[in-house]
């Protein structure tokens, strides 16, 4: 077997001989001679490849000379006629190191692949050459997606990730998560992943961000995939905006009396996009805002609703009780007022104005009525002579006018008797 070697040249300068492969074959004499430091061939690293991977044929080579000397390994796909060289790789005298090149199939199928070491000015001994096959395979195809999202004021804004990997090697990948806002793109998070071949998914929780649209996009770290890959993905987003009202429904009993339990009925709707968080209603009595009742309240979906009682242990002493149904969601409150009257006691009477003034105007009408009867009075006892300004005759005493004898007489139609003047004549 032949391997090229360097050999130098009449103006003092060394290149690859073209007419000779023999390893043994140097210019002048040799200080280092490199021997192969373990079983022949060499070793392949990334294997089961695909076509842009990566892979790695390495050797481990003595250096049995005097002297400290260098060497590189080579490699040529014998069958698209691709060569590619490694590093060169420095070896004192008396040790072994691994020799490597690193290479990246461009095609799939079995790929034949001739190797050899050179070294300059070195003996390289003719074991240190042979060839190999690799069986490549198709690039792997990866696949982002978004499977949903959710966002509430709550929990944030939380997103389900899903990756997919063609049937092959494991591979690690990069994902990154970038928003859109106004025009204006960057960054939120970037992480590694490691996917094996099928199917998976991650949830990335990401806060409150100011932001119209995410992009997802997976990055292969140090190999290729399909053209048929789909690795980014956007999607556009909803900011949440709940949109919550409450009411009154009834009050049990309702007309209540001071000092009882009622228990206040109440509906709470939420005609937005996004749910409510968690949070809490009360009713506060006006104006002095007074807690009378409380209750926890569960978060309320987007068009959905929720009903509930609330207890007042002691009703107001008041005709008519006044307070706020106040329904709070974390930072966020909405507020309905309520007014209820009161029932008045058995034997109590209240009226409907102030008694004050209008007993004081019921005195002023008596009052008047009786200065009326009294002028009456006056005027209607005095006598035509009073008013023409004389005096009349004094009224003659009963004793002197006399009174007229009378006599009895016999009824003609009854057994009764009757008086009658003295002076009467004819029929009774």
């Amino acid at each position: 077997m032949l391997v090229p070697v360097f050999l130098a040249s009449s103006q003092g300068t060394e290149g690859l001989s073209a007419e000779s492969f023999n390893p043994s074959l140097t210019s002048g004499s040799t200080s280092a001679n490199f021997t192969s430091a373990g079983g022949y061939g060499v070793a392949i690293v990334g294997e089961p490849a695909h076509v842009g991977d990566n892979l790695l044929a390495s050797i481990l080579v003595s250096n049995h000379g005097s002297e400290t000397g260098s060497v590189v390994l080579n490699l040529e796909d014998t069958i698209n006629g691709v060569t590619v060289s490694g590093s060169e790789m420095e070896i004192t005298s008396g040790s072994s190191r691994e020799v490597s090149v690193a290479f990246t199939p461009e095609y799939n199928g079995s790929l034949a692949y001739r190797w050899w070491l050179t070294s300059l000015g070195a003996q390289v001994d003719t074991s240190l050459t042979g060839d190999f096959v690799v069986e490549v395979y198709q690039s792997q195809s990866i696949e982002a997606s978004v499977e949903s999202y959710d966002w509430s004021l709550d929990g944030g804004l939380s997103v389900d990730v899903s990756m997919a990997l063609s049937p092959g090697r494991s591979r690690a990948l990069l994902l990154e998560i970038s928003k859109e806002h106004q025009g204006d793109s960057s960054l939120m998070q970037s992480f590694t992943v490691e996917l094996d071949p099928g199917r998976r998914s991650v949830t990335i929780e990401l806060g409150h961000p100011e932001a119209d649209s995410l992009t997802i996009e997976l990055i292969p770290i140090s190999w290729a995939t399909s053209a048929a890959s789909i690795n980014y993905t956007a999607i556009s987003l909803v900011v949440p905006n709940p949109a919550p009202s409450a009411s009154f429904v009834v009050a049990l009993p309702e007309f209540p009396k001071e000092g009882e339990s009622v228990l206040v009925e109440f509906s709470l709707s939420n005609d937005g996009n996004s749910a409510t968080p968690a949070g809490k209603a009360r009713l506060v009595l006006f104006p002095d805002y007074t807690i009378l009742s409380e209750t926890s309240i569960p978060s309320v979906p987007p068009k959905g609703s929720f009903s509930s009682v609330m207890e007042i242990p002691s009703w107001p002493d008041a005709t008519v009780v006044e307070f706020d149904l106040v329904w709070m969601m974390g930072e966020e409150s909405t507020t309905s007022f309520v007014s209820i009257e009161s029932k008045v006691e058995d034997g109590g009477f209240e009226l409907p104005f102030d008694a004050a003034p209008a007993i004081y105007g019921a005195l002023a009408g008596i009052a008047s009525i009786l200065a009326a009867r009294v002028t009456w009075r006056a005027v209607s006892s005095r006598t035509p002579s009073t008013e023409q300004g004389g005096l009349r005759a004094p009224r003659e005493p009963r004793a002197s006018r006399g009174e007229q004898a009378k006599r009895e007489v016999s009824c003609p139609h009854c057994e009764q008797r009757l008086k009658v003047p003295a002076n009467h004549l004819g029929g009774v």
